[in-house]
């Protein structure tokens, strides 16, 4: 995996994907306008930093970890380099900057999604399609703490995405949006629960109003509940047991090793001749698309604050 990646963002997460690359040894080129990411950048064995990439299509890959408010504006600027992109979620903030980039090139745009990669979430994924705990009935998430670092999103935008990829990475599809109701401040989304699809439905809850942070998957079954607790175990709580038959409950270990890195290979594999990355820019637009569906059927649901 000897190649020269790009990395546009060096944020928080951005970091994150900068310090796995590290310990790939690939050799990273950070870009990013705000100078005082600098330090951690060159602290995690960044190659170089620079404000603008004005040479892309040296580049053997390209990564996107930039506020998702200037997607479109950096992906019109890199149309036409030639060079693969990986892309932070979400796509856009707006199903009409998603529309716009979708006239562009996307042949080689990919989009990153770490729970795909999450071992926990592939497992739920079989036990869903094998059915060992009967058929699937509803799968319920939470995803919740208290405000948001992201300033140009709100929580439907920064959290709902990854709810989203869950359930079509466990179910195969997304379901139709049934109901959405969101709580609002001043006119912004703060917190957010929709319904979605029938025999099995999703039920989706977001919100920066909690006190403490959640990240629970639950996959309800005729015969049982499997649950992810968080993202940071590495076991699935199985709880075992009809609707009004004795409890057992178990856990089921699996592969420890963080997503992210999981992602970054399968992107550099990409890069070498394998096959392309599991999420399309196609998937990218159909989250958007769905986020502002949930988002206006909210509208004449809500209660402001």
């Amino acid at each position: 995996m000897s190649k020269k990646i790009a990395l546009f963002g060096c944020g928080k997460w951005g970091q994150n994907i900068l310090r796995e690359l590290a310990n790939l040894q690939v050799s990273t080129d950070v870009f990013d306008i705000n100078n005082q990411t600098m330090p951690a950048a060159m602290k995690l064995n960044a190659s170089r930093f620079n404000n603008h990439c004005k040479d892309p299509e040296k580049y053997d890959g390209i990564i996107i970890s930039t506020p998702s408010s200037t997607h479109r504006k950096i992906v019109n600027s890199l149309a036409g380099c030639g060079v693969p992109i990986f892309l932070e979620k979400p796509l856009t903030l707006s199903k009409q900057d998603a529309d716009a980039i979708e006239k562009l090139s996307t042949k080689q745009l990919f989009m990153m999604h770490v729970w795909l990669y999450h071992p926990g979430i592939q497992r739920l994924a079989e036990i869903a399609k094998n059915e060992c705990l009967g058929k699937v009935l509803e799968i319920r998430s939470a995803r919740a703490n208290w405000t948001s670092p992201r300033k140009d999103s709100d929580s439907a935008w920064n959290l709902l995405p990854h709810d989203i990829t869950i359930a079509k990475a466990i179910l195969g599809k997304i379901p139709e949006p049934n109901f959405a109701v969101a709580e609002r401040h001043n006119g912004t989304i703060r917190g957010l629960t929709a319904i979605l699809g029938n025999n099995p439905h999703c039920i989706f809850e977001v919100s920066n109003r909690y006190e403490r942070k959640i990240r629970e998957i639950r996959l309800h079954c005729e015969n049982g509940v499997a649950i992810l607790k968080n993202e940071k175990i590495n076991y699935l709580t199985i709880a075992r047991g009809k609707d009004t038959s004795p409890l057992t409950i178990e856990k089921e270990y699996f592969d420890p090793t963080p997503p992210l890195r999981l992602e970054l290979i399968e992107f550099l594999s990409y890069l070498d001749g394998g096959p392309p990355p599991r999420s399309s820019f196609q998937d990218g637009v159909e989250v958007v698309h769905l986020i502002h569906r949930l988002c206006k059927m909210s509208e004449s649901n809500y209660n402001s604050l």
